[in-house]
């Protein structure tokens, strides 16, 4: 049996943080991708790699693209579900590392929504999002992309090296089973 923990407020600052930076950042990204690349100009980083602007209307490589509204139901599912599994992490005491990397892939998901519900222009939940960051040998995508992609492969690394729960280890007095005694 677990004993419950106490809901610490640093835990939970950083983890509202983590989201509402990511969010941030990329939109504040997304903003001057709009304003810098808009009329078609290209910014060459290396020979592979320049900044483009694009719009997406499906998830990972288009995927999805002529699903319009559900998909984006279907999105805002997943989030909330995310969002949830945060807040029940906090509620355990789970590690807070962590936990902020799930926020910061939150923060990242959260992103890309806000572009398909913000950016409807002919029916609702039809957006597309923003993307700008083109690799020739691989896609076009944005720094909500880099925050939900990182922000899950850190957690599972984090998950895998790490105690889930604060505290959590050997207890001191090992229970011991019920065993017959010797007659």
């Amino acid at each position: 049996m677990t004993r419950p923990t106490t809901l610490r407020a640093g835990p939970v600052v950083a983890a509202a943080a983590a989201v509402v930076g990511a969010f941030a950042l990329d939109q504040a990204t997304k903003a001057w991708a709009l304003s810098a690349l808009s009329n078609g100009s290209v910014i060459e980083l290396a020979p592979t790699i320049r900044l483009k602007l694009v719009f997406n209307p499906g998830v990972a490589f288009g995927i999805g693209a002529d699903v319009g509204a559900p998909l984006v139901v279907g999105l805002a599912a997943v989030i909330a579900a995310l969002l949830g599994w945060i807040c029940v992490r906090l509620a355990r005491g789970h590690n807070v590392t962590g936990t902020v990397f799930l926020a910061v892939a939150a923060g990242g998901a959260t992103g890309n929504l806000w572009d398909r519900i913000s950016r409807a222009e002919n029916r609702p939940l039809t957006g597309h999002v923003v993307d700008f960051i083109a690799v020739d040998w691989f896609a076009v995508f944005n720094v909500a992309d880099i925050f939900t992609t990182c922000g899950i492969a850190l957690w599972a690394l984090t998950s895998a090296t790490r105690s889930p729960r604060l505290g959590a280890g050997i207890p001191a007095q090992p229970e011991k089973p019920d065993l017959p005694s010797p007659s």
